[in-house]
């Protein structure tokens, strides 16, 4: 036995290794049941080594580590409960053969209500020490997960970002499952260890005294129990580590899906998603029948182990009785008990060990994580950097870095410096490596070699939070998070309300701001995604400049306001440079007019350095030629001053003060279809699964009644001496009766697994689907943000398959075998039978009640409970979190998360272990009535000992089967929780996805706004478009322009059918939108947003997103308009490069040039560009726009655009400030207009 445990000890330490060696998958049962053995690790067990049982311990405290003592001994105790029931049984039974005229006899009646009162006793007991060890396990064990956790979180960010191998969805995966199985480790696993290991001591003991040769064959049946429960998870290894990676790969999608729920909606990539969603979880499906039939197999055999061993138990015991061998009959009965209570406690010994070495391999997997970030901290001997001084000098040295996803070096002996109080800019095409070297600078990424030194010292031996303190970094695209704007400005940092107010004047963020209802308080939602991008960006500036940085790292910084905006904002930033250092990466070369030194860039390689006017002078320079396409689009521009007026009528509307387009969580409740129903609408959408799994649970549960009846026979051979006839023919039906049972587990198992897997499956892929179809407006709400679904869907749904799996069967085999038992005692003897009915009908009232309150507790733990979103939050951002040097922000806002959930957690463990308290021991009480009553009918002369006998058995199995359905009965219970909230997601009209049979084809793709209104729900009397009308025909080009927040991003919604105008009509040519489908609308108009997003996968699956049977020359085609092929082709996997996550492994203006290119390969009737060369150099935008400009021949094209250069060709331009179309006209007629679209334009000049 020693020699078992060490075997499952060294051999089950890679339950959980991710890495899958697809070349195992073929091996037999019998060659793993081999290996299990001859105790041979596989190769991928050595990459993980579990840590010690102590060290699971890693953050106990010592009050936690007293109570986990305290809870032994409290399970220690629970453990002796059972043999001395065991031994009441054996004495009631001995007065019950040898009393032959129990009928009036007082003595009779006494001495069983004396046995009987220890059952009251026993209940007592074990229900006050139950409920403790019950709520001080799971209390503690949750109290230290949540320390586990939040060191998870603080070691990811803490870790390089740009090192990640894991996508967010894989982390957020880890985090849950892992330390859920720490937790599962440390929790009931430990205390039920403890508890049978208690029971089979005592049992065992007691057994051997009673009748040592009995006991002796019968103890083997507990070696036997274990070597099957042992080989389940060692056989099912494989599929298990399948299980898992299926569940984390189906995660990311669907929460990257979610979380750029407009950008598939876009391009009608839903069906895509969800193909490739369902793609992912149905190859699962496999697997998980596999470990049911192992499961179902071996379990079954472990019950045909038990029905042998007792049918051999009672025969030699009966003999034994009989030769004089055993002394009483009450002995027979509590020797076979004993021996297979502590054979099946035995059994429950290798389960908990299993599950306690899970959790140490999760340890191992959770410490490794955080561990490793421990090791990147800087000893604090490190020479630091004084915050108060300005001085700073920066130095490049001969810096290379590769990404190990490509061939090219990202950057090649790049060597520059940054003096003390001087501005750098740098410039080239997209990819020329200016992004990697603001990583470079910020640490989130090592140099291959060449040093960075600061000051003459190395940039490594400086600690990195410190360091990046002193730097303010805007990136090219902004990143927010959920909360207040004042929030997001000071993350956490202590800012004056002065400071803060100063740095958004600074951004020109101040006056947008203080036109919302709650100003710096106004809530923004996840990823700020109700702000423009020029908003998002000010916020960003503002965020950068309000900690006085010595340093400023400006990457496209303004990319994304107008030009009106850019240019205060830039003199803002020049000024806020002044004195101190700055690196500017820019691609509109007015943003670096002022600078100190530029620097060219190309291919990673500095080809061009000097001050600005020198460079632009320089004959056959790659800056003057930049400069000079410049300069020649600008003449173009200037031409046209002195033009005379045009005839054409230039309408203009004056507007008050601007509101502004955002939404936040205060979102007035509004109405949004979902599956009503919930469990019994999840059922009947399966008819057939749940049919068959009823079907089964019958079928199992008319065992139980068949099983009982032994006792009788065993019974009347205690009494009668010619027994040996019925004693034979009791060991055949038991037999008889244990095969029955053997092939109904075995073959249910499976068959229920499967079709839960496929009801799940359905559930979830239904989930995903109603998610991506649903209008935006159903993200805008707090309680179903992204983020909020995103966590849903991955945690939820599994949850229900409690509700259709192994567990229903279970349920309908125990209340079938109930009702069966109690209407055979009723008719045995009624007095039993009512009590057995009170029983019955009184535990499942307790138990409904105590789940309500226990679902109540479990949803105020999850309404609390957000630090699953935060998680996803900080994952998905931890590169923009780690540059701006806030991670002790982050992990405060986890920490304080997990401590508000305290009180609702610790009502709902109060209330499980109530419930559990109450399952585990109120059988005995009810044993102590039908004893009790049941005896004294007796004594009246109503009833025999003998039916007596067996009605009491019958109640005893009564209560042992709602003790074995408890669980699956209390699981089923906790889905409907899940149940609720998955059904919330389900919208029932989204099930018949609209598909290509439904496209609605387009003449021309003319398209007309009339009289247009709306008010985003969050702010109703805040309307962001007022009276808004406009008309664009077939093969015509119509721009939006204006300061940012002035609604141009809220068109591009209500065209994209994002959302519905409140008050007008939308047409295309002719058709209203409320006429057209999404998809029908989306089949027709393609749109290139301002921030462009990518999915994981290869770059062709990008562009041919939303796209069914493009053509792998389709798809190069469309990347050759878009400038992308040479870059692609460069790629050593060429198109079918990785992106990574969210386009990681592409720098911004690649992206964008995909992301066109995805536009362009659909080739659409009406293109809508939201800023859609804003990322891209000056030689790949005259490129891409080139390629726009002739991809717009014989299609409608809609412009919204801050570079008046890219739009003055448009046959009409519209100014839109306020909400409103204040002019309008062709580019000649608003230069001659003298108005506000002449004051932009002259803004924008080198």
């Amino acid at each position: 036995i020693i020699l078992l445990f060490r075997m499952e000890g060294n051999s089950s330490t890679s339950l959980l290794i991710e890495n899958e060696n697809s070349s195992r998958n073929s091996q037999s049962c019998w060659t793993k049941f081999m290996k299990f053995f001859k105790n041979e690790p596989d190769e991928d067990e050595k990459e993980v080594e579990p840590v010690s049982f102590f060290e699971l311990f890693r953050f106990a405290s010592r009050r936690d580590i007293a109570t986990y003592l305290l809870s032994s001994v409290f399970c220690f105790f629970i453990g002796l409960v059972t043999p001395a029931y065991i031994f009441v049984i054996s004495q009631i039974t001995t007065i019950y053969v040898d009393e032959k005229s129990p009928i009036g006899n007082e003595e009779f009646l006494w001495s069983v209500w004396r046995f009987a009162s220890i059952y009251a006793l026993l209940f007592l007991l074990c229900l006050i020490l139950e409920f403790l060890q019950s709520y001080l396990l799971n209390r503690t064990s949750e109290r230290i997960a949540d320390k586990c956790r939040s060191a998870f979180v603080d070691a990811i960010l803490t870790r390089d970002s740009m090192n990640f191998s894991e996508s967010t969805g894989e982390l957020s995966s880890q985090l849950s499952s892992h330390i859920d199985r720490m937790r599962e480790g440390t929790r009931d696993r430990l205390g039920l260890f403890v508890q049978s290991l208690s029971a089979f001591v005592s049992c065992c003991s007691l057994s051997f005294v009673l009748d040592w040769r009995t006991a002796l064959f019968m103890v083997w049946s507990g070696p036997a129990y274990l070597i099957c429960s042992s080989l389940i998870p060692k056989l099912s290894k494989t599929d298990t580590k399948k299980n898992l990676k299926v569940s984390e790969e189906a995660n990311g999608i669907s929460e990257e899906c979610i979380l750029n729920a407009k950008t598939v909606a876009s391009c009608n990539g839903q069906k895509q998603m969800i193909e490739k969603y369902a793609s992912v979880l149905q190859s699962g499906l496999p697997a998980a029948v596999r470990i049911a039939a192992t499961s179902g197999f071996l379990g079954a055999t472990s019950e045909l182990i038990y029905f042998s061993f007792t049918s051999f138990g009672f025969w030699y015991a009966t003999i034994s009785y009989h030769t004089g061998r055993v002394a009483s009959a009450g002995e027979v009965f509590a020797v076979v008990y004993l021996a297979i209570a502590g054979a099946n406690n035995f059994s429950r010994l290798g389960p908990s060990l299993i599950a306690m070495m899970k959790a140490r391999v999760a340890a191992a997997r959770i410490y490794e994580t955080i561990d490793s970030a421990k090791a990147e901290t800087i000893d604090d001997a490190s020479p630091l950097l004084d915050p108060t001084s300005t001085d700073l000098h920066v130095e490049f040295r001969n810096i290379s870095f590769s990404f190990p996803s490509r061939s090219q070096p990202a950057l090649e002996s790049l060597s520059f410096d940054l003096q003390p109080g001087m501005s750098i800019g740098l410039v080239g095409k997209s990819g020329c490596g200016k992004s990697t070297t603001i990583k470079l600078l910020t640490r989130l990424l090592s140099t291959d070699c060449g040093q960075i030194l600061l000051d003459g010292v190395e940039l490594e031996k400086y600690d990195k939070k410190k360091w990046r303190q002193m730097i303010g970094v805007v990136s090219q695209e902004p990143c927010l998070f959920s909360g207040s704007i004042r929030e997001n400005i000071c993350l956490g940092r202590e800012f004056t309300e002065t400071e803060v107010e100063r740095a958004c004047r600074t951004a020109y963020a101040h006056d947008f701001i203080m036109a919302l209802d709650k100003g710096y308080d106004t809530l923004i939602g996840s990823s700020g995604v109700s702000l423009s991008g020029g908003q998002k960006q000010r916020i960003g500036i503002a965020r950068a400049i309000v900690s006085n940085p010595r340093l400023l790292l400006l990457d496209e910084a303004t990319s994304a306001l107008d030009t009106k905006s850019e240019r205060i904002v830039q003199e803002a930033l020049d000024n806020a440079s002044q004195g101190r250092s700055a690196i500017i990466i820019a691609h509109r070369l007015s943003t670096i007019r002022n600078v100190d030194q530029v620097i060219v860039m190309e291919s990673g390689r500095v080809v061009d350095r000097g001050e600005c006017d020198e460079l632009r002078t320089t004959p056959d320079g790659i800056f003057a030629r930049m400069v000079t396409e410049h300069e020649m689009e600008r003449r173009k521009s200037r031409e046209v001053h002195g033009e005379e007026d045009s005839d054409e009528s230039i309408e203009t509307e004056n507007v008050d003060n601007p509101d502004v387009e955002m939404i936040t969580e205060q979102i007035e409740e509004q109405s949004f279809p979902s599956m009503r129903g919930g469990l019994l609408a999840l059922l009947a959408r399966n008819k057939c699964a749940t049919v068959i799994v009823l079907l089964i649970g019958v079928i199992r549960g008319i065992a139980s009644p068949l099983l009982v009846l032994r006792y009788l026979f065993v019974f009347g051979t205690l009494e009668d001496e010619h027994y040996e006839t019925l004693l034979f023919w009791t060991m055949i039906g038991t037999m008889g009766v244990g095969f029955y049972n053997f092939l109904c587990q075995m073959i249910s198992q499976p068959i229920c697994q499967y079709l839960a897997e496929r009801v799940l499956n359905d559930v979830r892929v239904s989930c995903l689907r109603s998610l991506l179809h649903r209008p935006m407006a159903y993200f805008d709400r707090q309680s179903t943000s992204p983020s909020a679904c995103a966590v849903l869907l991955s945690q939820q749904p599994p949850l229900m398959i409690s509700m259709i799996d192994t567990k229903l069967a279970i349920v309908v085999d125990g209340l079938f075998g109930c009702v069966v038992m109690l209407i055979m005692t009723f008719a045995m003897c009624g007095p039993i039978g009512l009590v057995g009915f009170v029983y019955l009908a009184v535990y499942m009232v307790i138990l409904i009640i105590f789940e309500k309150f226990s679902d109540r507790a479990y949803n105020e733990a999850v309404n609390a409970d957000k630090s699953g979103e935060l998680a996803l939050e900080i994952f998905d951002n931890v590169a923009t979190i780690q540059q701006i040097a806030v991670e002790g922000h982050f992990q405060g806002k986890y920490d304080e998360i997990l401590r508000r959930r305290e009180g609702p957690l610790s009502r709902k463990i109060r209330y499980q272990a109530l419930v559990h308290a109450t399952n585990e021991s109120i059988f005995y009480l009810f044993d102590f009535l039908a004893t009790s009553i049941g005896v004294y009918f007796v004594y009246l002369g109503f009833y025999g000992t003998k039916l007596l006998f067996l009605a009491e058995n019958l109640l005893s199995c009564v209560g042992y089967k709602t003790f074995t359905m408890s669980e699956s009965f209390k699981e089923m219970v906790s889905a409907s929780s899940a149940d609720k909230l998955v059904s919330s997601l389900i919208d029932p009209s989204m099930e018949k996805e609209q598909t290509s049979d439904l496209k609605f084809e387009v003449a021309e793709g003319s398209v007309n706004g009339d009289s247009l209104s709306f008010a985003y729900p969050s702010q109703p009397n805040n309307k962001v478009l007022k009276d808004v009308s406009f008309s664009v025909e077939k093969d015509q080009s119509l721009a939006f322009v204006g300061p940012s927040g002035g609604g141009k991003s809220t068109l591009v919604n209500l065209l994209e059918k994002f959302y519905e105008p409140h008050t007008g009509k939308l047409t295309l040519d002719g058709t209203p939108f409320t006429s057209l489908t999404p998809f029908q609308l989306r089949s027709n108009i393609a749109l290139v947003s301002q921030e462009p997003v990518l999915f994981r996968g290869t770059i062709s699956d990008n562009i041919g997103l939303g796209v069914e049977g493009v053509s792998e020359e389709e798809v190069r085609k469309a990347c050759e308009m878009a400038n992308a092929a040479e870059f692609i082709q460069d790629f050593p996997e060429g198109y079918s490069t990785l992106v990574g996550e969210k386009g990681r492994s592409l720098s911004g203006g690649q992206k964008q040039r995909i992301a066109i290119a995805r536009a362009l390969v659909r080739n659409p009737k009406v293109i809508v560009l939201d800023e859609a060369t804003s990322a891209l150099g000056t030689q790949s935008e005259k490129v891409v726009r080139k390629a726009l400009d002739s991809s717009a021949q014989g299609r409608t094209s809609i412009v919204i655009a801050h570079r008046l250069d890219t739009i003055r060709h448009c046959d009409e331009i519209c100014f839109v400030e306020g909400g409103r179309i204040v002019e309008r006209g062709s580019h000649f007629d608003l230069i001659n207009r003298r108005g506000k679209y002449f004051e932009m334009t002259e803004h924008q000049r080198l």
